[in-house]
């Protein structure tokens, strides 16, 4: 761990893990606010402005929910594993689950890394039973889905075949599990990592075209 991690301060305490944060997480935070106005304007422009902030303001903290709750799972099954986390690290990118010791079994690691898909999961379908029983057209609707669609992206990106999440994790190891070497194992998650990140490349700019278009079509 390097030293600025070590100096950094303990925000809390979950599950016996530290979790250590950057003054580069809260601008990271904060920048989904004008997102979220934005949005609810977008979806019901006879909003008023006041009444778009008050809603965008009430959605902010379900994408920290889905995200830091995704980490904090990992706490319960990696000591469900007998492998217990350290720290846990809030930057500006996406939170970094901390582990001083790693000389574990293949089986530890991939019981560690299932914690968050697990807790991500399960969010996400109470959050689509929330929506459900939420009237349409209402702010509860709303919010309900600001949390479906935040535990969703964190659910899928985490399942990812890429070495920095867990679907990396759960491949290396399953791999070895299955006679590779670790450094075999490790090759082959860069080349399925590789193209995890071409396919995301694809499906961005395809995303991005679509909606240019349907902006010229109006």
């Amino acid at each position: 761990m390097s030293r600025d991690w070590r100096e950094t301060r303990i925000l809390f305490r979950f599950n016996g893990v530290a979790v250590k944060v950057k003054p580069s997480f809260w601008p990271m935070w904060l920048s989904g606010w004008p997102l979220l106005i934005g949005l609810a304007k977008r979806r019901r422009p006879e909003r008023s402005w006041l009444q778009s902030i008050l809603l965008g303001t009430a959605g902010m903290p379900w994408p920290i929910i889905a995200d830091l709750g995704h980490a904090l799972a990992h706490t319960v099954s990696a000591k469900m594993a007998g492998a217990p986390m350290d720290e846990i690290h809030l930057a500006a990118d996406m939170p970094r689950t901390i582990y001083f010791n790693n000389d574990v079994t293949p089986d530890q690691h991939r019981l560690r890394a299932l914690g968050g898909p697990i807790f991500s999961a399960l969010s996400l379908g109470i959050s689509l039973v929330w929506r459900s029983c939420a009237p349409p057209e209402t702010a509860a609707r709303e919010l309900a889905e600001i949390s479906a669609v935040s535990q969703a992206l964190i659910f899928c990106g985490s399942l990812l075949p890429m070495a920095i999440v867990d679907g990396g994790t759960l491949l290396k190891w399953t791999l070895v599990d299955r006679g590779r070497t670790e450094g075999e194992a490790e090759r082959q998650v860069r080349r399925t990592s590789l193209w995890a990140a071409v396919g995301l490349f694809v499906a961005a700019v395809s995303l991005l075209y679509q909606a240019l278009l349907r902006m010229r079509t109006r």
